[in-house]
């Protein structure tokens, strides 16, 4: 993700109207070794474990953020059913188009939709040019489908129905404009300018709880991404709100139901009805006599209404302006504004761990491999941590060759032996591997857990499908039909047999990476490639490539 000017969101975090407090005391915002912008400490800064309010460098009213809930389409987003990252894409254009009329206007005037150099539009790798995306060709990368534009392209289709469906409330978005009349080229212009923003949206994206689901949070998203000597700061939000309003303190919903459920709408039908009948009666009991009186008996109580409802907001005001003076400590680092910030309302931004003066702040976007990255954020890391390379493709091939054996003990694998590893290891949390698989295929995860991981070791999975597909019959048989069998399966070391397996699936790997000095890759790269592209892709195809070869160093003697 990139910023083109910090002014413009500092202006905006400054502006009480935002209920933000972004403490520049301790942070400042430059230009950082990894590209773009970013946030910086001031100063020493010191974990507090008794005092929290000190770890505070960010701070936003989740009131604030920009969510699809908090959008001026809100309620065209709820109408239509469109939730999770289109709502927030959707919210953006609208936003954008609406200029200095929306409530983000700065923050959102300092995003960074070009490239700083050439000008081009940033796309996720999958709107890259042919010649660009077959540098990933035999990568992760291909493999998870992130080069595959398609689902871009739905995404579009989507978007361009809701803004054809709700044109008479409000003017569709430059980007969702298409016209039969424009050229083709013009067109193609308008879904490359969408791409940009779903891109601008993706490496910004924060989940903040089941009522906003995903936001763009300012201040939030200056911190850059890192992995390897873990973070600096961590992201805090109440992730379990209500879903109809977001408050995350008893608000009625959860027994009432939510405001414009059947029950509450019939219940309000048939209070009006009551009502309106009751007055019927009324007038029909004596029209002409009593009209004056009930003229003058409203009067009054309108009257009656207007001072009380005058005294009251002055007595709130004078409670609020005591609970100020009385809450907040002229010697707090803290501003009054941040202190009436209701902390269960708000996004926080807290430190974790002591930086020195002039160290650069790091978050961390989750345990990614490089491939997934490139996909959400537009970069990779040199020694990632978290990298991979996937033998999915290999376990397949693999099948084909040997046959019904094969094809036996990786069905029954993928059906019932990988949920069965899950159980035994106990892994609720998600990880890269779960991320694809809830994104893309469920039926096609086992296969992308099938890897090798940084610096060159063998995840659980892969060591339990090799010695599957090495065991005997029998061993199998009892595999399948004793539960406490496969507990003693999984902890075993691995055999001859099935590391003679891995080197093969590792060998083949290997193969699907000619590198980038092969002719079909010059053919395209010459010339004809972004340097910061190329890099990307080099050192993408350069990691996978290590850790196989660190593996099959280990596994050269059983080929």
């Amino acid at each position: 993700m990139s910023t083109r000017n910090y002014a413009e969101v500092r202006e905006w975090l400054r502006d009480a109207r935002n209920k933000t407090f972004w403490n520049e005391d301790l942070l400042t915002v430059k230009r950082s070794k990894f590209g773009g912008l970013g946030v910086f400490a001031r100063r020493d800064i010191e974990v507090d474990l008794q005092d929290e309010k000190s770890n505070l460098l960010l701070r936003i009213s989740k009131e604030a953020i920009l969510s699809g809930a908090n959008s001026c389409i809100s309620n065209l987003l709820y109408d239509s059913h469109i939730d999770g990252i289109l709502a927030l894409v959707l919210a953006l254009l609208y936003e954008k188009a609406e200029g200095k009329n929306s409530p983000w206007f700065e923050y959102i005037n300092s995003f960074e939709f070009q490239d700083s150099t050439s000008h081009k539009l940033i796309f996720a790798p999958a709107l890259w040019e042919d010649e660009e995306r077959m540098l990933l060709e035999g990568t992760d990368a291909e493999l998870m489908g992130i080069v595959d534009p398609q689902d871009i392209k739905d995404d579009y289709n989507i978007c361009l129905q809701f803004a054809k469906d709700n044109s008479s409330v409000m003017k569709a978005p430059y980007e969702l404009s298409p016209d039969s009349e424009k050229s083709k080229w013009e067109n193609r212009k308008l879904f490359q300018h969408f791409a940009a923003a779903c891109f601008a949206v993706s490496s910004r994206a924060f989940i903040i709880d089941n009522y906003h689901q995903l936001a763009l949070v300012p201040g939030a998203d200056l911190f850059n991404h890192g992995a390897q000597n873990g973070e600096d700061v961590h992201f805090v939000a109440i992730g379990q709100v209500c879903p109809f309003c977001g408050r995350s303190d008893e608000c009625g919903h959860d027994e009432y139901g939510p405001p414009d459920s059947e029950e509450e709408e019939y219940e309000y039908e048939k209070e009006e009805e009551e009502e309106a009948k009751a007055v019927d009666d009324d007038v029909d009991d004596d029209v002409d006599d009593d009209v004056d009186d009930v003229t003058s008996i409203t009067m009054d109580l309108i009257n009656q209404l207007e001072q009380e409802l005058e005294q009251q907001k002055k007595e709130e005001a004078e409670a609020e302006a005591e609970s100020s003076e009385e809450h907040f400590d002229v010697d707090s680092e803290l501003t009054p504004d941040e202190v009436r910030l209701n902390p269960d309302q708000c996004c926080d931004i807290v430190i974790q761990r002591k930086v020195k003066k002039g160290q650069e702040l790091m978050n961390t976007y989750g345990d990614l491999s490089n491939s997934l990255l490139l996909a959400k954020y537009g970069f990779t890391m040199d020694k990632n941590p978290n990298d991979i390379a996937c033998l999915g493709r290999q376990i397949i091939a693999y099948r084909d060759s040997v046959g019904e054996k094969a094809n036996e003990r990786l069905e029954w694998w993928s059906k019932v032996g990988y949920d069965r590893l899950k159980e035994e290891e106990d892994e609720d949390d998600s990880d890269e591997q779960m991320d694809i698989s809830e994104e893309d295929s469920i039926d096609d995860s086992w296969l992308l857990a099938i890897n090798i991981g940084y610096p060159g070791v063998s995840s659980t999975e892969c060591r339990c499908v090799t010695k599957l597909l090495s065991m005997t019959d029998e061993d199998f048989c009892k595999l399948q039909n004793d539960e406490e069998e496969f507990c003693k399966f999984y902890r075993s070391e691995m055999d001859t047999g099935s590391k003679r397996i891995l080197n093969e699936l590792c060998q083949a790997r290997l193969r699907c990476l000619p590198g980038l000095r092969s002719k079909v890759y010059e053919k395209f790269r010459k010339g004809r490639v972004e340097g910061r592209k190329l890099a990307i892709c080099r050192l993408l195809r350069s990691e996978e490539e290590i850790l196989l070869h660190e593996i099959a160093k280990e596994l050269s003697e059983f080929t």
